[in-house]
C-alpha cells in the first residue's frame, strides 16, 4: 500500500513596500537629572564562577547602554550592584558610582566581589 501526500501554497501581496529613501527625524531627548546628594546609595554584588563553567550570582542587572565600566572584568558584577543599589528607590540612574572590585582566585574557582557607592539621581524629561 503506498500513500502519498501533496501540498500546496500560494503568496498574496496585499501591499507594496515605499519605494526611495525613507527619512526618520527623531529629535534628541531633553533631560535633566536631579541628584540627591543628602544620602548615598550602596550595592553588593557576588559572583562564583567554578571550572571556568558554572556560575553562580546574580541575574539582575542595571541596564546601561554604551557606558564604559573601565578596564578589566566584572562588568557584570557591576551592573548587578549598581541595580542592587537602585532597586526599592524612587532614582532612575546611579550618579557618580564608585566600585570596589575584589577577586579572589583559586584551583577550580573563581570568586568576584563588587561593592558600589553613589548618588541617586531622577530624570526630570522636558
Amino acid at each position: 500500500m503506498v500513500v502519498g501526500f501533496a501540498s500546496c501554497s500560494s503568496l498574496q501581496q496585499s501591499t507594496k513596500l515605499v519605494e526611495g529613501r525613507v527619512v526618520l527625524d527623531i529629535a534628541p531627548v531633553q533631560v535633566d537629572v536631579l541628584v540627591d546628594t543628602t544620602q548615598s546609595l550602596q550595592g553588593i554584588s557576588k559572583t562564583t564562577v567554578i571550572l571556568g563553567l558554572i556560575r553562580i550570582g546574580d541575574n539582575k542587572f542595571a541596564d546601561y547602554p554604551g557606558m564604559p565600566f573601565g578596564p578589566g572584568a566584572a562588568t557584570r558584577e557591576k551592573r548587578a550592584a549598581i541595580y542592587k543599589a537602585l532597586d526599592g528607590t524612587d532614582f532612575d540612574v546611579l550618579v557618580n558610582p564608585k566600585y570596589i572590585v575584589k577577586v579572589n582566585r583559586a584551583l577550580f574557582f573563581r570568586r568576584t566581589t563588587c561593592a558600589v557607592a553613589g548618588y541617586g539621581g531622577k530624570f526630570e524629561f522636558q
